[in-house]
């Protein structure tokens, strides 16, 4: 995450004093938590949600091909295993396997990081143990400091090495099993909205006729959600019903209705009631004097500029408060080869 280059005393001339960010209201839950806690607090609220049952049988029929012709409700039931590991797993290398729930490691870049929910199913035919990541980190950053695409590989090799001495042992590695990493992010250029795009591992026959089986090494595949709204193109399936689950200001009659109604999801009491933890927390307001609430406007501030391409890195650096260094890094992310090249 770009670092905030200005203090809570120095507010930039742009923001207003009565700006609400994001139509939240004030609340009293939002009153007796601080920045960090609310994030934190607000974030497991919508992993809860993406990790029921229900939800997670969507997405893998939406994302992965092997269940494209099988019902919701045999993948909830028959094919996803067990339950959902949510940010018990820990990301980085030298951490243990996992022993439980909130074990977390320490990264350079982003402090604590753990998968944010993992979770096994069983392939229709195969049987075949497959290991599902879907992430959440990046959510609310479509440029975060680094490219999304590069950190859904470095994940994914993390899921292939930790197999080892648990899925398989010593040169066993026809034992590795498949792994995706599935990644949703809420706020994505413009042109990107409603969009998913597979990243995986193909061979290219250079020379001779030689052709191996697949199945051997197209073992990682990455998929990237965006979403947009109703007002963009595609806005409909797992898009729509993402959009609404993770949307911050649908009210939570409205949310039930719709995924009830059009995507079949039954409101038991325990979704019932993390649809309404996440609608509560959604309800919360950053003050007008909040950090967080500033950052966001200036890098939103500093995109609208730079898809002007009508201002200079330093003029746009002097207008948002942000540093230089942070104008050129969203520049880089934002240059067409990211994301609309091929």
């Amino acid at each position: 995450m770009m670092a905030f280059p200005f203090a809570a005393t120095s507010r930039p001339s742009f923001i207003r004093e009565d700006v609400v960010l994001y139509g939240w209201k004030k609340n009293s839950l939002s009153e007796s938590l601080d920045s960090t806690e609310y994030r934190a607090a607000y974030d497991a609220a919508c992993k809860r949600l993406l990790s029921e049952k229900p939800v997670l049988a969507r997405i893998v029929k939406a994302c992965i091909p092997e269940f494209k012709d099988i019902d919701v409700k045999d993948i909830e039931s028959f094919y996803i295993e067990g339950t959902p590991y949510v940010s018990a797993v820990p990301l980085h290398r030298d951490t243990s396997r996992i022993v439980g729930m909130n074990t977390e490691d320490a990264s350079v870049l982003e402090g604590t990081t753990a998968f944010d929910i993992l979770f096994h199913v069983l392939l229709p035919k195969s049987r075949e143990r497959v290991k599902v990541f879907v992430d959440l980190e990046a959510q609310n950053k479509f440029y975060p400091g680094y490219p999304l695409e590069s950190r859904m590989v470095y994940n994914m090799c993390r899921m292939v090495s930790r197999q080892y001495g648990t899925e398989f042992k010593n040169s066993r590695y026809g034992e590795i099993k498949k792994c995706y990493s599935i990644w949703i992010c809420n706020d994505p250029a413009q042109e990107c909205a409603n969009s998913m795009n597979h990243y995986h591992i193909t061979e290219e026959r250079v020379a001779g006729n030689m052709k191996r089986n697949p199945e051997n090494y197209d073992l990682i595949s990455g998929i990237l959600i965006t979403l947009g709204d109703e007002k963009q193109e595609r806005y409909e399936g797992i898009f729509k019903m993402l959009d609404v689950l993770l949307s911050n200001t649908m009210e939570a009659a409205d949310k039930k209705r719709i995924l009830e109604e059009e995507y079949k999801i039954p409101m038991t009491e325990k979704f019932n009631k993390e649809v309404e933890d996440m609608c509560n927390l959604s309800m919360g307001v950053y003050e007008s004097g909040h950090v967080d609430g500033y950052e966001e406007c200036a890098l939103a501030t500093a995109r609208r500029m730079l898809d002007l391409k009508q201002f200079t890195v330093a003029i746009i650096a002097k207008v948002t408060g942000l540093s230089i260094e942070d104008v050129q890094a969203l520049k880089k992310e934002m240059e067409p080869s990211d994301f609309t090249k091929n």
